[in-house]
């Protein structure tokens, strides 16, 4: 890392930690009546964590980055946490539960605050990654293996959660993991698993045969890209796949850009006969973007973006907090690039600008800017602490009434010559 890329993690770090911060966070867990003691949210990143890490490199600003990387947390829990209820009749406290590939724990970081983290399994091919989540959130921890028949967790589980493996993985692992982590549900169990689909294919590939298009890069660079690229996959890849494993008519339920509004949600159950209607109700909850995000010399502060509901289209208006104070800015700004990268109509209206004048003897103000569909749909779309200018005003020398009388007189005369 240089020492740009040194300083914006240390400063990622340190917001993550930032009581404000921390604040924002627990008014944007949509489950947050459910979840216990939010106290105990835990908000230390590792610094292996590749995905804070991407979004760093991307960005290269830290509140961009970091309200990402919280965000599509958030989103995930709330995907997980529909999938427990709609599905499970049984309290939480009373399942358990394997987060597979769970990386350094963005979603575990939340799931532990909804169900004991002694019936949470955690497993990553990082063993740094499983020690880490092991020690920071209480769960148990499971080394992975490149060689899915080698992975031996000694129990079975309800709920099998698989974010962001998938849809890095070739044909042959693709359909392996999928045997294996199958194979690990207990009766009534349920695995969860996301994938790219077809549609975010670049125009310039052609998608093959087999219907899995398989890259060999992705942001984890740790790993050997080999057996851990890129991979899109079409949904008749992914049903052979399911039938390959649970025989023909198996039944399955497809999130469509159900985890951060991106990859798709495979639902598929242990049991043939297991009901998957109620996921009908599912809801992928409010999206968006700040685009812009500036303090002018005269401490005046400009914001605009977009946000929407994935389900329901543009929002009203969204929620804007500058130092606790909170201000409703309404949509309605035409956003053509939105309603075409989105491929949704609705969402042309979903544009949004706000400005307001700052105080400018403050040093900074401590922003968060939310979209929300619905009470319990909820979407940080950024937050974190921006500087206002400091410029020193120069004293313009005072003139006298003659003075200013015939400055006035110069103008009217500089009029009529024109």
């Amino acid at each position: 890392m240089d020492g740009q890329a040194d300083n914006l993690r240390a400063n990622a770090d340190a917001m993550c930690q930032d009581p404000a911060f921390r604040h924002a966070l627990r008014r944007h867990c949509a489950y947050i009546d459910a979840m216990g003691d939010i106290a105990r949210l835990n908000t230390l990143v590792h610094p292996g964590d590749q995905m804070l890490q991407h979004s760093l490199n991307g960005h290269r600003e830290v509140n961009r980055a970091v309200s990402q990387y919280f965000n599509v947390a958030l989103q995930q829990h709330s995907a997980v946490q529909q999938i427990l209820n709609l599905l499970f009749e049984k309290p939480k406290d009373q399942l358990e539960i394997l987060d597979f590939a769970c990386g350094y724990g963005r979603l575990l970081r939340f799931l532990c605050l909804c169900a004991p983290p002694a019936r949470i399994w955690a497993s990553d091919i990082q063993r740094d990654a499983v020690d880490f989540v092991a020690r920071e959130f209480g769960v148990n921890g499971l080394y992975s293996d490149f060689d899915p028949e080698q992975f031996e967790p000694g129990r079975k589980f309800d709920f099998i959660w698989v974010a962001s493996l998938f849809s890095h993985l070739p044909a042959h692992l693709f359909h392996r993991w999928l045997a294996r982590l199958f194979s690990l549900l207990k009766p009534g169990g349920v695995l969860c698993f996301s994938v790219h689909d077809e549609r975010l294919l670049p125009g310039h590939f052609s998608m093959p045969a087999e219907g899995l298009y398989f890259q060999s890069n992705s942001e984890n660079a740790d790993l050997d890209n080999s057996v851990y690229g890129t991979s899109f996959v079409s949904e008749s890849f992914v049903r052979s796949a399911i039938v390959e494993v649970a025989g023909n008519n198996h039944p399955y339920f497809r999130v469509k850009r159900g985890l951060a509004n991106e990859q798709d949600i495979y639902v598929v159950s242990r049991d043939r006969d297991r009901d998957l209607g109620p996921l009908m109700q599912m809801r992928k909850g409010p999206w968006g973007w700040v685009d812009e995000c500036k303090i002018s010399d005269t401490a005046e502060l400009t914001l605009s973006g977009w946000a929407a509901s994935i389900d329901d289209g543009a929002l009203d208006s969204i929620e804007i907090t500058v130092d606790g104070k909170a201000y409703t800015c309404p949509t309605g700004v035409i956003r053509d690039d939105v309603r075409s990268v989105l491929g949704d109509d609705r969402l042309v209206s979903a544009g949004w600008e706000f400005k307001l004048a700052l105080d400018r003897e403050a040093s900074e103000v401590f922003l968060e800017v939310t979209a929300r569909a619905r009470p319990n749909e909820i979407a940080l779309l950024y937050a974190g602490k921006l500087p206002i200018p400091k410029h020193e005003r120069i004293a313009e020398p005072r003139r006298s009434i003659r003075d200013r009388a015939a400055r006035r007189l110069e103008l009217l005369m500089e009029r009529f010559r024109r």
